[in-house]
């Protein structure tokens, strides 16, 4: 077994509830781990339907009881170009869903910002990371991800023109789908995480799951599909029924 195929784990449960109520331990394990090692959690949370029970979990006494979230700093792996008070906005869900319920410091959160021009914002949150790291690699201990049908993770959608570009950590995109500017995580930023959980559910979901966990060399990969960690370890965390199609 090579060495890319250790550093990634499929695990898989009945349905939607059970995934979620096991990626909250998980969460809170990867925490106390990072911790242990170097006083922090840094973490990059995404938005979207599937994490919000985990968030909403993690809310909960069970679970946040059981977090020092003084030591927990928080990231966004990508935004809609939104207010953050719009209803689309990825900071509106993950507030309502856990920040407005847990003791964490304000200033340990940081939101992506959208008070400028889309391009000036990605600037101003990537030189926010850089000054958080403080000169050394960002490497972010958790960095949670999504997949849509199309295979677009963050904000990097099939076709998008910067795919394979490696200077910039964060970038502005133009969805052209949906006529609207986002602001993500590029994969130079990406791929350095320690740890990367791809939360999935759903039977939309089982073609591209399938598919990227397939190792097929694609002309034009699909977003998915050239998140590659370097050292850093990926989780595939699936329901039934997003793993229907995988090859055994």
């Amino acid at each position: 077994m090579s060495a890319k195929k250790k550093r990634r784990q499929i695990l898989c449960w009945k349905d939607a509830e059970s995934l979620s109520l096991a990626a909250a331990y998980f969460f809170v394990t990867e925490c106390h781990r990072s911790i242990a090692m170097h006083g922090k959690f840094i973490v990059a949370l995404s938005g979207g339907n599937t994490p919000k029970r985990l968030y909403q979990l993690l809310a909960t006494p069970e679970f946040s009881n059981n977090i020092p979230w003084k030591k927990v700093f928080i990231f966004f792996s990508d935004e809609r170009f939104v207010p953050h008070t719009d209803m689309e906005s990825n900071f509106r869900m993950v507030k309502e869903s856990l920040l407005d319920h847990i003791p964490v410091p304000k200033k340990n959160i940081f939101p992506i910002p959208v008070n400028d021009t889309a391009k000036q914002c990605a600037a101003k949150y990537e030189a926010r990371i850089k000054k958080f790291f403080a000169g050394r690699k960002p490497v972010f201990d958790c960095l949670l991800l999504g997949v849509g049908e199309d295979g677009h993770i963050a904000s990097l959608f099939p076709g998008t023109n910067f795919l394979k570009k490696k200077k910039r950590l964060v970038r502005e995109v133009w969805v052209e789908e949906k006529k609207t500017w986002r602001i993500s995580f590029t994969f130079s930023l990406i791929n350095k995480a320690a740890n990367i959980i791809f939360l999935v559910t759903g039977k939309e979901k089982a073609t591209v799951v399938a598919k990227t966990l397939a190792n097929k060399k694609e002309k034009l990969p699909l977003p998915v599909q050239l998140v590659q960690p370097g050292e850093g370890t990926t989780y595939w965390m699936l329901d039934e029924d997003a793993a229907t199609s995988i090859k055994q």
